[in-house]
């Protein structure tokens, strides 16, 4: 539902009735096509009932499963009129059948209040494509991510004992090997066997290669593999697809040589690789290092967590929606370059002709995304082009621009379309407001954004609480996706990179299947988010970007992530988050941000007047005894924000000897409470 309407919910349960009923005929057809592989008359049936299933899904506008019983019925009309072997037959049934399942339910989950969000679909209707060999779904601009990764060959040696060969050279002796291993994985016979094989193959070339474009290649497709051999992927049709262009591309290698293949490299076939890599529900040393140079978990699942929300048909992420909406821009523009110079120029109308696919990639990409509507005013402009093209309607000028006209308003109405699907529910709507009250809105959006940065702020400081709730801290990754979707809104690009930052570090070590981190560790993120957190505060008592917050967030940001990549140790408190030479008396001339400081600090040191007593009379009140840890921790990070940097160290000596007492590291006793 595209760009979200509001559709009767009566109607949506009489047609997931009336689908059930279809889709149980259409499983009948095909369990009579697989009985009879030689009569075509049952799937071509499929096909017919298939065909009305999508009018009516469309009709009530939920277009992600329009778009999977599109994809349904094309298959189904190709296995019924294209001569097929047995292993494309199976392979088509199968995920037809598959398709008959999922169906339903999404349909039920669109009902009960998900997301109408094709993207949870990819790899079902990929599978689909790929029984027809129709281009892949992740072949077009919803995948074209520009991705990239600072990985570059490490310049291993070939195996001792073995003829130093040049890249081609290897590419060519290994070729045979990587194709048994492919037909035996096709065929499912002796699938150890052949994915040793294709795993063997794909490591060697990884080691010799000398380019970044042939090592990438080989690393994601070894980590593909990886995932295969460990039972985290299934061997479908696509990544079967994918593997036979794989071996296309080791003939290209060897008949090319390697300088000049590099100056080409296959980055539709990488993207597609990276995005099964990201699928796969296990872990290896070489799926786990490819998963995070290539940042695959701000994109697509990667653990089971992630893939789980997928399912639930959450929201895509910021980094994906801010790429998908520069590759549709791009796109988009480039049509409509071609139009203007066309009404100019004049000439046959054939010269049109790659708008067509152009235009069809586009409507393909937004109806992953569940921006149904835009599809259809894409799909529109696509028949009247083609209409054009072969000359059954005149190349008038004025429809030309009519077309030009249609993508423009596509391209306004994107950025909002887009924001929908990554802001929170019962947020504002994106565009919706008008100048005089912008700063309204504002105002309530980092009031929003302000309260949930303040539960993610309590939850880390928990995380080092034995006793903390498990359950409670699950909801911060996804408070942190809510904040960075606020900041997109509101413009705020840089702060929004922050967040987006801190938030991965939230998953880290509070989302499901999160990994302990050490004291110093969760130290110096609450330090970042204190840094974002005054920022927001700071705009919304009206003043100017105070940019020097954002620079002490992305210091601390810069030194765990420094930690994590194997270098230095987190740099302690006092090196991180000292400001830049000139910073502190920037900050000590602000009296506003001292006033609240002072505000916040008098706050906090009101909470420990209340709740110390009560922790001192009951050992066992674990409860008062953290807010009071956490109470001083606040004081730290805010006033080494501001400057005082006797205050931040002296509440951070407490806050560390409570934490002792907490890990128990430390019996409490009178010494420790001497300083009350």
């Amino acid at each position: 539902m595209a760009d979200f309407p509001s559709v009767n919910e009566q109607a949506l349960h009489l047609v997931a009735r009336e689908l059930a009923a279809t889709l149980n005929e259409v499983r009948i057809a095909l369990e009579a096509a697989a009985e009879t592989p030689a009569d075509k008359a049952p799937i071509a049936q499929a096909a017919t009932l298939l065909h009305g299933a999508r009018g009516v899904l469309r009709v009530v506008e939920v277009y992600g499963a329009a778009l999977l019983a599109e994809e349904m019925e094309q298959t189904s009309r190709w296995l019924a009129e294209n001569t097929t072997d047995a292993r494309q037959l199976i392979d088509g049934l199968d995920a037809l059948m598959r398709s008959c399942v999922q169906l339903p339910t999404y349909l039920e989950r669109v009902l009960g209040g998900g997301r109408d969000l094709a993207l949870v679909l990819l790899p079902l209707l990929n599978d689909l494509r790929a029984v027809r060999g129709a281009p892949l779904l992740s072949e077009g601009t919803l995948l074209s991510l520009n991705l990239s990764s600072e990985k570059a060959p490490a310049g291993r040696q070939q195996n001792a004992g073995e003829p130093k060969l040049t890249v081609p050279q290897l590419a060519r002796r290994l070729r045979p090997k990587f194709q048994a291993g492919l037909l035996a994985l096709i065929r499912g016979e002796g699938t150890k066997g052949g994915l040793g094989s294709l795993s063997e193959a794909a490591t060697r070339l990884e080691s010799a290669a000398t380019t970044v474009a042939v090592f990438q290649l080989w690393w994601v497709a070894g980590a593909l593999i990886d995932a295969l051999r460990a039972g985290g992927l299934q061997a479908s049709v696509t990544v079967k697809r994918l593997l036979g262009q794989a071996d296309r591309e080791l003939r290209r290698l060897y008949e090319l040589g390697e300088p000049a293949y590099a100056e080409h490299p296959p980055i539709e076939l990488l993207n597609n690789l990276l995005f099964y890599v990201a699928r796969a529900e296990t872990h290896g040393e070489r799926i786990d290092a490819v998963r995070s140079s290539f940042r695959l978990n701000e994109l697509l699942p990667v653990d089971d967590s992630v893939e789980q929300e997928r399912e639930s048909l959450s929201a895509p992420s910021v980094r994906l929606m801010r790429t998908v909406a520069a590759a549709i821009k791009e796109d988009l523009g480039r049509v409509k370059d071609a139009l203007d110079i066309y009404t100019r120029k004049g000439g046959p109308p054939e010269e049109l002709a790659p708008q067509v696919e152009l235009l069809k990639k586009i409507g393909d990409t937004l109806a992953v995304l569940g921006l149904g509507s835009m599809r259809e005013l894409v799909q529109g402009e696509l028949t009247r082009l083609a209409d054009i093209i072969g000359r059954r309607t005149p190349a008038e000028q004025d429809k030309l621009i009519d077309i030009a006209a249609t993508l423009i308003g596509i391209e306004d109405g994107l950025d909002d379309a887009l924001v929908r699907l990554i802001m929170p529910p019962g947020a504002p709507a994106p565009g919706a407001e008008t100048d005089p009250e912008f700063r309204q809105v504002t105002e309530a959006v980092l009031r929003e954004c302000i309260v949930n940065l303040a539960r993610i702020k309590e939850l880390v400081g928990q995380s080092l609480d034995p006793i903390a709730d498990p359950v409670s801290a699950d909801a911060a990754p996804a408070l942190a996706r809510g904040i960075t979707a606020g900041l997109l809104l509101l413009g705020r690009n840089r702060a929004m990179e922050v967040m987006r930052r801190v938030g991965t570090h939230v998953a880290a070590i509070l989302g499901p299947g999160a990994r302990p981190r050490s004291e110093e560790f969760i130290d110096r993120l609450a330090d970042a988010i204190v840094g974002i957190e005054y920022y927001m505060e700071t705009l919304q008592a009206g003043r100017g970007d105070p940019w020097y917050m954002l620079d002490n967030a992305e210091r601390c940001l810069s030194a765990l992530d420094q930690s994590l990549a194997g270098g230095a140790p987190v740099l302690p408190a006092a090196l991180v988050a000292t400001p830049a030479p000139g910073a502190a008396p920037r900050l000590a001339a602000d009296p506003e941000l001292i006033a609240l400081f002072i505000e916040e600090a008098g706050e906090e040191i009101a909470t420990i007047g209340r709740l110390f007593p009560l922790w001192e009379e009951n050992p066992s009140d674990r409860e008062s005894l953290a807010r009071v840890r956490r109470a001083f921790h606040t004081l730290k990070g805010s006033g080494r924000m501001v400057g005082a940097a006797r205050i931040g160290d002296f509440a951070w000596s407490i806050e560390n000897l409570l934490n002792r007492i907490i890990d128990g590291t430390r019996e409490r006793s009178a010494a420790a409470g001497a300083g009350r």
